[in-house]
């Protein structure tokens, strides 16, 4: 018996992200980064390689900016003083087999090594990585998957698949708070009037409240603030399917939101130095998943609880 599908409804599933490509994407790559547009607007510029005469440690997504073009991320590695790794948008962890692949340490700094790309075409970018040891020997391979989209109300964002596979022995995620396999810093002006937004209802306007959401479990969590007369916004998505699902959130009012289910140690006093380890094995991949949204308006106007559950289930979860 054949099935009839309504074609709108094809439409619907082909043109959903998850589902079929983004056809508003277009990918240009130049020497260090891939310059990414979204309907014809700059999105943001991925850097691969070494950019602005600072030596080149791991990639990261800068600027990003919101579908009217404003800049809603911050390099702070050109603000002084402040931070210095926290580049836009970034992967790293603080403790990779005693590897702090967080912090710059000039020339010394581990690497996330560049290795090349299997894909750069339509919304998609595929990039193979090494992160190296403490010797700067490679210990760890990653396959990381960007997948760039809009939504049908001007949030535009991106989808972030890392894998993970160690080459010849164990490797450990080591208990840190210092870390975010997703990783943004929002805009020093959206910053200063921050508002803080988990999918638990969980909320916080001010530092004094920090406490709240910070080191907690959600869905999802949100910054969102003024630039100008606007409110802006990013969240990021824990998918079901990552390890030790919902994810901690390493987050805070001067501008950090990072996905971080290792630091159990610094959430919680009373629990063991090492209770945040994760240990991956040679031959065994581990995988991670997340959505990054960059909206308008707060949390509630951006209707994340509705966003999170089409995720979901765009994902075949």
């Amino acid at each position: 018996m054949k099935r009839w599908i309504a074609p709108w409804l094809l439409i619907v599933f082909l043109t959903a992200p998850g589902w079929g490509q983004d056809p508003g994407v277009k990918l240009t790559r130049e020497e260090n980064r891939i310059v990414v547009a979204i309907d014809g607007q700059p999105f943001g510029d991925y850097y691969f390689g070494p950019e602005g005469g600072r030596p080149y440690v791991r990639p990261f997504l800068w600027p990003v900016r919101a579908a009217d073009g404003v800049v809603v991320t911050s390099d702070q590695s050109q603000v002084t003083g402040d931070h210095p790794h926290h580049r836009s948008l970034w992967v790293g962890h603080g403790n990779v087999n005693g590897a702090d692949h967080w912090a710059l340490h000039g020339e010394e700094s581990p690497k996330q090594r560049h290795l090349g790309f299997d894909r750069v075409e339509g919304d998609t970018i595929v990039e193979k990585l090494a992160w190296e040891g403490t010797d700067h020997q490679p210990i760890l391979n990653e396959t990381r998957t960007l997948r760039f989209f809009a939504l049908a109300d001007g949030s535009r964002g991106l989808d972030l698949t890392s894998v993970y596979t160690p080459i010849d022995g164990p490797v450990i995620f080591g208990d840190t708070k210092e870390a975010g396999l997703c990783a943004v810093r929002v805009a020093a002006e959206m910053a200063k009037t921050s508002t803080i937004t988990e999918s638990t209802g969980a909320t916080s306007a001010q530092p004094k409240d920090e406490r709240l959401v910070w080191g907690k479990t959600a869905d999802w969590c949100d910054i969102s603030g003024r630039i100008g007369e606007k409110t802006y916004g990013v969240a990021m998505f824990d998918h079901p399917a990552n390890p030790r699902h919902p994810s901690y959130w390493h987050v805070r009012h001067y501008g950090l939101l990072a996905a971080n289910i290792f630091g159990l140690s610094a959430f919680d006093k009373a629990a063991d130095k090492h209770a945040g380890d994760l240990t991956m094995e040679p031959g065994k991949p581990v995988t991670f998943r997340y959505r990054v949204v960059v909206h308008m308006g707060d949390a509630k106007e951006a209707k994340l609880d509705e966003k999170y559950r089409q995720y979901v289930a765009s994902s075949g979860q």
